[in-house]
């Protein structure tokens, strides 16, 4: 019961910090103050009229859907080739396919912006999706690989030994024992990349600034209830997203 208690605490301690931006986020007055001196939807309409802001909603959820679709392709391929394959330097590409998740983001940043800038890809959508791509394939690879760790690999070998090809047993068998795993990866690489910041500051010009880098430079020059709008708006996004995941996952167990 203690523990019980004490993990209830620490949980509450955690969330706390967040659920007071939400209250924050109706405040009718022009600053932030809690609890609020009264309520109102005006920081809602101000953020709707703003197109600054909805022009960087909409290309950081664009963004994340590409990085989501990229990485959960590369970061399954590359935990099917380490899971099935055993090839000279495996260890040496699991640690390089992780290193993203170990290594400071600042590093990842300055080495990704030296490497995008002779190439001319910095202010674009494509060098945005890749670069937050290389932050979301490692956590698709971690969670499809613990995925194909925990299927009976004899399904595979009884497969194959129908006559199905590698390929056909990939597509048929294994691929649905996985699906939730991948799904599991694909969402968190679409999290991933809408909240990334610091690499998006590197990569992100005047005409591809994502959510996050509008909310960092809003913060810097001007305080007001919109940013508690736009994290609202952030919290229920996320929440909505894991409720999806637990309801296919839910669908997915009864086949």
């Amino acid at each position: 019961m203690w523990l019980k208690l004490l993990a209830g605490m620490i949980l509450f301690g955690l969330i706390a910090p967040i659920l007071v931006i939400i209250p924050l986020s109706f405040s009718s007055s022009s600053f932030f103050q809690f609890p609020p001196s009264g309520y109102s939807l005006k920081w809602y309409g101000v953020f709707l009229d703003n197109q600054e802001w909805i022009n960087a909603f909409i290309r950081s959820l664009y963004t994340a859907c590409l990085t989501a679709l990229l990485a959960t392709i590369l970061g399954t391929m590359a935990a099917t080739a380490v899971t099935r394959i055993n090839f000279w330097g495996k260890k040496a590409f699991m640690a390089i396919m992780v290193a993203p998740m170990v290594v400071p983001v600042i590093i990842v940043a300055i080495a990704l912006y030296y490497t995008f800038a002779p190439m001319h890809v910095t202010n674009t959508l494509s060098g945005l999706v890749l670069a937050h791509s290389v932050l979301a394939v490692p956590i698709v690879f971690v969670t499809v690989t613990t995925g194909l760790k925990g299927i009976d690999r004899r399904l595979e070998l009884a497969s194959m030994g129908l006559g199905s090809t590698p390929l056909g047993t990939f597509f048929k068998v294994t691929l649905p024992l996985i699906r939730p795993s991948i799904l599991s990866g694909a969402l968190f690489a679409l999290i991933t990349s809408l909240d990334e910041v610091v690499v998006t500051i590197f990569i992100a010009g005047e005409k591809t600034k994502t959510l996050p880098v509008v909310m960092w430079e809003n913060l810097r020059t001007q305080i007001d209830p919109t940013i508690a709008v736009v994290s609202t708006i952030l919290i229920a996004g996320t929440i909505m997203i894991f409720f999806v995941q637990s309801w296919i996952r839910y669908q997915v167990s009864k086949f």
